[in-house]
């Protein structure tokens, strides 16, 4: 998948989404904590794949046979029962994959439809655990470079013990050191990433 970046963190995930094909079910879940990197995963995955991102009670019967559909979130108390039970045999009736993310397995989401409960027991899972250094590491040489910012390896690593393992505070770090940087005129040091944690 082109701009997502594989470590050991997230290769379960990655791996379980390539291979698509092979999933005993129809279903499958990307499961982790929040800003672990799950939505960046599927939209990846999404892109290739020509996948329908589709929301909480959009007309599920509208959905075409053999598509790729994505539900973001699917844990989320907005998501009705109901209306996730039927999106479930829909897309396996017209033949179709549906990928799920969620910050809990399936099993242990709290459902009280009872008519839902066995087809969560047969999502196929992939967990992401919180992003590792190599994955924190990639992350920042790529955000830093997308800005066009010149930033030595030393400097990288005085951030990486410091940095929180989340895909958010990455990207908000990035974003503060960025700002300092153009406000002071100066370049990337590690005196100026001090004054932003």
């Amino acid at each position: 998948m082109v701009d997502f970046i594989v470590s050991s963190s997230n290769s379960e995930a990655y791996g379980l989404l390539d291979g698509h094909g092979d999933w005993p079910g129809h279903v499958a879940a990307v499961v982790g904590p929040e800003a672990c990197g799950k939505s960046h995963l599927v939209r990846a995955w999404g892109a290739e794949h020509c996948a329908q991102f589709i929301q909480p009670g959009d007309d599920v019967a509208t959905i075409p046979a053999r598509s790729m559909i994505v539900l973001d979130n699917a844990d989320d108390n907005a998501v009705p029962e109901e209306w996730l039970f039927h999106l479930y045999n829909w897309v396996k009736e017209v033949g179709g994959k549906l990928v799920l993310t969620s910050r809990e397995n399936p099993t242990r989401w709290q459902v009280s439809l009872p008519d839902l409960r066995s087809p969560l027991a047969t999502v196929t899972i992939g967990k992401i655990a919180k992003p590792d250094d190599m994955l924190i590491t990639a992350l920042l040489v790529k955000l830093f470079s997308d800005r066009q910012l010149q930033v030595d390896m030393a400097v990288i690593d005085y951030i990486l013990p410091r940095l929180e393992r989340s895909f958010a505070a990455v990207h908000s770090f990035v974003e503060q050191v960025d700002a300092s940087a153009l406000a002071s005129q100066r370049k990337i040091t590690k005196a100026l990433v001090k004054n932003c944690f």
